[in-house]
């Protein structure tokens, strides 16, 4: 038996106090890593001793597993209802159960229809359903199967009038852009905690997460096309993916970069996109983890994981949930996500705690991080922040709250008195309430109207800044001290004479990797070699003395507050 944290306790005894006093659904947001099957286990436990009876939803198998071992260990008794576990338990008070076999279920046995000599989970009065990943429910549909559980159970303890509520876990309370499923003219209408994942970093019950690369070899999603459904069209993220020498070159780059991490999560775009993932692995430390494998497959996949027997965990469209793999430090996306939550849930695989590990790396390449980025979300807004010391001619200042913003944000990511900032630098005009909104938004955040696309009435072509040709006759690179980090320093002279300078601090996290995509891989041999240990400054001095660097025959630059600013560098043999 667990004892609980005082944050856990603290939310149980929250919870309590609402259950007995309202009677409406209330939301329990816990991020990964909080320990939500632990809180519920003591709700649980004080809900069984009363006689009540309790319905728990998981749509994932591993989780429901893990959920019901959870609730043993600490002193409970429970019933799981899983058709992929061949489990159909209803005589417990509390069953921890799989949507889908519910519903069916339900479909399958008229609500008021008596058939004692055949008992089925439809006709138990339960009190309570707790619902895991509760985002996942579409309260404006009763069509849905989550809908349809509701309801049948619901109606079913207005008719014979007993106790009956409803509880929600999740860490992402949010649908669509960030449309909060908390509120009045939603399913739950309070949230009774707040354990967010900055709140347990900062507490040390998870590890910070650091962004990169932004390497300059990534796969262009840029012009991909959402369909009716808000879905990626499967056959254009196959044909951006068909690439097979840039999927080769990044993979190479990702084992050189684990070399010195234990585990790495690979999201996958397409079935055909593992395969060709996996080619580039070493043999006997990957596995491909798919929606369609069986449970027992999976669950030793993930145990081996666990063991430190396999290296990498390859996956398409799941791993996203149900997956604790703690000493996993390293998440790669090579898919894009046009769902927030699975992007953020994503991350989370690899914050938990486990022995010798101090943070967790995302590798992001397909623009994920840039795509979400008008989330009111700590972590990922701390990823996006810029840097004065090496982006200065990239940064613009917000005219309400002057935090600064790197020139490509639609929104300020300055946060006041825990509320994000609401000065956009680009947006979309909701056409009902005439509220700015993203410009990725399909609901309007105030008024939560479908938007109409601009592009459908507008035509708007960039404006680009005029670019200047240099011939470079040398190149000269040092490195600076300073009183924290040290500071790479670049000196161009032309055929003209005229001198091209940048400066690159090296400090933790983003800077390294502007200091790596924009300079490192494209100027030096063997650069992902050298990206381990970039805050050394050791290292940086390597770099110059082993004479790895390429200086570019040509450069592109654009003239900006009075100094030329090199956007393209051009080469006689291309790294």
């Amino acid at each position: 038996m667990k004892v609980l944290r005082d944050y856990q306790q603290d939310a149980v005894n929250k919870i309590k106090s609402r259950l007995q006093s309202v009677t409406h659904p209330i939301l329990i947001k816990a991020s990964v890593g909080a320990g939500k099957s632990l809180i519920i286990a003591e709700i649980l436990k004080w809900i069984e001793s009363s006689t009540y009876k309790v319905l728990c939803l998981t749509a994932n198998s591993t989780l429901i597993e893990q959920n019901a071992e959870t609730y043993r260990l600490q002193g409970g008794e429970a019933g799981i209802y899983c058709s992929s576990l061949n489990k159909k338990d209803i005589n417990q008070s509390i069953i921890f159960a799989s949507p889908n076999s519910v519903s069916i279920d339900i479909s399958n046995h008229n609500l008021f229809e008596s058939d004692d000599c055949n008992p089925t989970i439809s006709k138990v009065k339960f009190n309570l359903i707790v619902i895991d990943e509760c985002h996942n429910i579409d309260y404006n549909n009763n069509n849905t199967m989550y809908m349809r559980i509701i309801h049948h159970y619901g109606l079913m303890a207005q008719a014979e009038q007993y106790n009956f509520r409803i509880i929600g876990l999740t860490g992402t309370a949010y649908r669509g852009k960030n449309i909060s499923i908390v509120g009045e003219h939603q399913l739950f209408k309070e949230s009774v905690t707040n354990i967010s994942t900055g709140w347990l970093i900062e507490r040390g019950y998870l590890v910070p997460p650091e962004f990169g690369l932004c390497s300059s070899d990534s796969y262009d999603f840029s012009k991909l096309k959402i369909n009716s459904l808000g879905k990626f069209k499967n056959k254009d993220l196959e044909h951006i993916c068909n690439d097979e020498r840039l999927t080769g070159e990044i993979i190479r780059e990702v084992v050189e970069i684990m070399k010195n991490h234990v585990g790495a999560f690979i999201f996958a775009s397409t079935r055909r996109h593992c395969a060709e993932i996996v080619k580039n692995l070493p043999d006997g430390e990957w596995a491909v983890i798919t929606g369609d494998i069986k449970h027992d497959i999976r669950k030793e996949i993930l145990d081996k994981a666990k063991q430190g027997k396999l290296k990498y965990l390859v996956s398409v469209n799941c791993l996203g949930v149900g997956v604790d793999v703690p000493p996993f430090d390293v998440i790669v996306w090579l898919r894009p996500t046009e769902s927030l939550i699975i992007y953020t849930q994503g991350i989370g695989r690899v914050l938990r705690l486990s022995e010798g590990k101090t943070r967790a790396i995302v590798l992001d390449y397909a623009g994920n991080l840039q795509r979400h980025g008008n989330i009111d979300d700590p972590i990922i807004n701390q990823a996006l922040k810029p840097t004065l010391e090496n982006e200065k001619q990239y940064i613009i200042p917000c005219r309400l709250c002057e935090t600064f913003n790197t020139i490509g944000a639609r929104r300020c990511i300055g946060v006041h008195e825990d509320q994000r900032c609401n000065h956009y630098f680009e947006w979309k005009d909701c056409p009902d309430c005439l509220q700015q909104n993203d410009l990725t938004a399909r609901y309007c955040a105030h008024c939560k109207n479908e938007l109409i696309d601009p592009n459908n009435k507008l035509s708007k072509e960039s404006a680009k800044d005029e670019r200047f040709l240099f011939e470079i006759k040398e190149g000269k690179y040092w490195v600076l001290q300073g009183n924290h980090f040290p500071s790479f320093q670049i000196k161009y002279t032309t055929t003209q004479g005229l001198y091209l300078y940048e400066s690159y601090a090296i400090k933790e996290g983003m800077c390294i990797n502007i200091f790596y995509g924009k300079f490192l891989k494209k100027c030096v041999w063997n650069a992902s070699v050298y990206y381990p240990k970039l805050k050394l400054h050791s290292c940086l001095n390597e770099i110059i003395t082993n004479g790895d660097i390429q200086t570019p025959n040509q450069v592109e630059c654009v003239y900006k507050d009075n100094r030329y600013i090199i956007k393209e560098r051009f080469f006689e043999n291309p790294i």
